[in-house]
């Protein structure tokens, strides 16, 4: 079993709420309120003393606000929700199997947001450690401003945060992104990355992540217009098990490739001077980002960007698109449902409870699939339990996760019908090969080094090909200007000449 208190700190929150879902701690989002109305825990706040009831097993279930866990130190952000559980903390739960609990669609953050949020923290954490360690600056998920919540946010030892980096693998308006930097902006914060990748909706448009559709190629190309850098999301496989088959009607051969082993990647993009570069993301390049958002938020502490984010009548109300930066874990609803229930196996629809949208873009559970009438029994969001809908197949959408998580037999089903299609297939040859993985972290770059710290008066510093006549060990600086350093002894050499050893903090 795995020891989470010996998993880094940047990984124990994710770690924790898998945790807590494995032990039965399962975290649903949408319950009956006492008037028996369909309602979502992200929408509304509501009292901890009220009782709701799942609309799939009747049992009680219990709200649970959101807020900052605090894990070994590492805060990260948990959504509203309902749990089945009275007293998840105290451990005094008593596990309910119920279908809710199997629904990937009505959890707030999909697995590969989680995963390329995890790549790029676990990178800047390293960027950190190597080139700003004197600085104690740390990587953040889910950091709270006032108006706004950062997938990652860097912070300086005071604890604020100065640089923002978000993922985002749904389409999105670029307006909404304007927003969001915006109120970066007066929040201080020197500069908002965005890493933006795709994830496969409908038909074969788009390639998911690692293949932007034209809707994420957009956004990417305006987010790099705008701000002069962004990132894309790439999936890379690592390992793949190539079959060979001989059919032995034909006596033809084939391979068959499957992924065993990938991880994700990012590509960073700049254009300055109106010439583009892109580049591999690692440590060199994360550093470089950092301290320009380091220098950005120096000028915005010194002339803070007050921009009025409310509406003209009254500054005090909130946008929609506010509400639901506040609420949104990256992947909206629409993202969600793309699998029509008409192209379901029927077989597998008896006895069967999904959450489902419709071709009108209203949210809701079908709580009974008929059938014989291509019909499903539907309670939509924000409506009583006894004012549902038959509505049609065609005209409901749900998440392919959800049913087959659902649908133990459809993973075996599928599996049979492969086996009698393949009877005439003979495996012939079986090998595995692996690809060389780019690795991100890269060591202690010197150059870098050189153009990105920050050096003090009083610092120790070395310097880039010194002569014969200068200290090993480093001098002091004793004063810094125009661009160059005087050491003891007046010394002058240029700044981006100057290696740092040792700092006065």
């Amino acid at each position: 079993m795995t020891n989470i208190k010996n998993l880094p700190t940047v990984e124990y929150g994710v770690y924790y709420l898998i945790h807590l879902i494995n032990k039965g701690f399962y975290m649903v989002r949408y319950a009956l309120n006492k008037d028996n109305i369909l309602i979502d825990a992200q929408f509304n706040l509501y009292d901890k003393n009220e009782i709701f009831k799942c609309i799939f097993c009747n049992c009680p279930l219990f709200y649970k606000k959101p807020h900052h866990k605090t894990r070994k130190e590492t805060p990260f952000w948990v959504s509203a929700h309902f749990s089945h559980n009275a007293n998840i903390e105290e451990n005094k739960e008593t596990e309910i199997d119920c279908i809710s609990n199997k629904f990937v669609s009505s959890k707030g953050e999909s697995s590969t947001h989680r995963e390329a949020k995890n790549e790029a923290t676990d990178v800047i954490k390293a960027t950190t450690q190597i080139y700003f360690k004197q600085d104690k600056f740390q990587p953040i998920q889910e950091y709270q401003y006032p108006g706004r919540r950062a997938d990652i946010a860097v912070v300086n030892k005071n604890g604020t945060g100065f640089l923002n980096y978000e993922i985002q693998t749904s389409p999105t308006g670029f307006d909404s992104i304007i927003k969001r930097v915006d109120k970066d902006r007066i929040n201080h914060v020197g500069q908002t990355i965005y890493a933006i990748g795709e994830i496969s909706k409908k038909g074969d448009w788009g390639k998911g992540v690692g293949g932007l559709s034209a809707t994420q190629g957009t956004l990417l190309d305006s987010c790099i217009r705008q701000y002069g850098i962004a990132q894309d999301i790439q999936t890379v496989v690592t390992q793949i098990e190539r079959i060979t088959f001989l059919d032995k009607r034909t006596g033809f051969t084939y391979t068959d490739d499957k992924n065993l082993e990938q991880y994700i990647q990012f590509n960073q993009y700049n254009e300055k001077n109106g010439q583009k570069k892109i580049s591999n993301v690692t440590t060199d390049t994360t550093a470089e980002v950092i301290h320009e958002a380091i220098l950005e938020h120096e000028k915005l502490m010194k002339n803070p960007v007050i921009i009025d984010m409310g509406s003209t009548s009254n500054s005090s109300v909130l946008s929609i698109d506010d509400i639901f930066d506040e609420f949104n874990n990256d992947d909206d609803d629409t993202d969600k449902y793309e699998t029509p229930v008409s192209e379901l196996n029927s077989k597998l629809l008896n006895n069967l409870k999904l959450i489902c949208q419709t071709n009108q873009g209203h949210i809701g559970a079908v709580i009974e699939f008929n059938i014989h009438i291509q019909k499903a029994k539907t309670v939509l969001l924000g409506e009583r339990v006894d004012s549902y809908k038959w509505i049609d197949f065609e005209d409901l959408y749900i998440s392919k996760a959800d049913f087959t998580s659902t649908t133990n037999s459809y993973q075996k089903t599928n599996l049979e019908e492969q086996q009698e299609n393949s009877s005439y297939l003979e495996i012939i040859n079986r090998e595995i090969i692996t690809i060389d993985r780019l690795n991100a972290i890269k060591d202690f770059n010197q150059e870098i080094a050189s153009r990105i710290q920050r050096l003090k008066v009083g610092d120790r510093c070395t310097c880039i090909n010194a002569p014969n006549w200068f200290n090993p060990h480093g001098e002091r600086i004793k004063d810094i200007k125009d661009g160059k350093v005087l050491l003891d002894y007046y010394k002058s050499i240029p700044i981006d000449k100057v290696i740092l050893i040792e700092s006065v903090e």
